[in-house]
């Protein structure tokens, strides 16, 4: 449930800043939901935040990135638990999403690897959020990369006609991931 409450706010968010609206009654946002997540600065987390994009805030984030039409998410799920899998997390992930979402088409589930060596579990798709003329269409790249212990999740998206734009930065932001071995 609390993963749900999670995705959630994700999409919260991504309508947010596209200008659609999403309502759901039955929704309900607790303290310990917000607090699962983490913003950026992580102590253990750093990636490279293009130029180009200025850093703001929300209800649910107290930091985040965005240029134009795009967004780049960082967050932090330090829930009590052991993470040994980047992929099973990714799995769980993308059928959350899926019941999140008005339509979800996944483009792309792979690995790469970052710059310090990590492997960075991805999920490339589209998704729409809402229906008919309200509805928005975007396209999504999310890294999922764990040390063990804190799953690290970092949410790039955009509108899907524009996505292609922002994708080599997206990918670029990915890859700079490194986490501090203190």
């Amino acid at each position: 449930m609390k993963l749900f409450l999670n995705f959630m706010l994700v999409l919260l968010l991504f309508a947010s800043s596209t200008g659609c609206n999403i309502s759901n009654e039955n929704t309900q946002v607790t303290e310990e939901t917000i607090i699962t997540y983490k913003a950026l600065p992580l102590p253990d987390l750093f990636i490279n935040i293009p130029e180009n994009y200025q850093k703001t805030s929300s209800v649910f984030y107290e930091e985040y990135y965005i240029c134009d039409d795009a967004s780049i998410i960082i967050t932090e799920d330090t829930r009590e638990k052991q993470y040994i899998s980047a992929y099973d997390y990714s799995v769980q992930a993308l059928l959350e999403y899926k019941n999140m979402t008005s339509s979800l088409e996944l483009q792309k589930n792979e690995e790469i690897s970052t710059n310090q060596d990590f492997t960075m579990q991805t999920l490339e798709f589209n998704y729409t959020i809402g229906d008919g003329a309200d509805s928005a269409k975007l396209t999504c790249l999310v890294g999922y990369l764990t040390d063990g212990f804190s799953m690290y999740i970092i949410t790039c998206k955009a509108n899907t006609d524009t996505y292609e734009n922002h994708r080599e930065e997206f990918l670029s932001v990915l890859r700079s991931a490194v986490i501090s071995k203190n």
